[in-house]
């Protein structure tokens, strides 16, 4: 459900947020 509301407010807020959700697992994997 948290993949959703993230996805959700990706859409609303704009690149920041997907940038940030982007950003996460990008900084797991590194």
């Amino acid at each position: 459900m948290t993949a959703l509301r993230f996805l959700t407010a990706g859409e609303s807020h704009g690149r920041l947020l997907t940038a940030v959700v982007d950003g996460c697992p990008a900084r797991l994997r590194l």
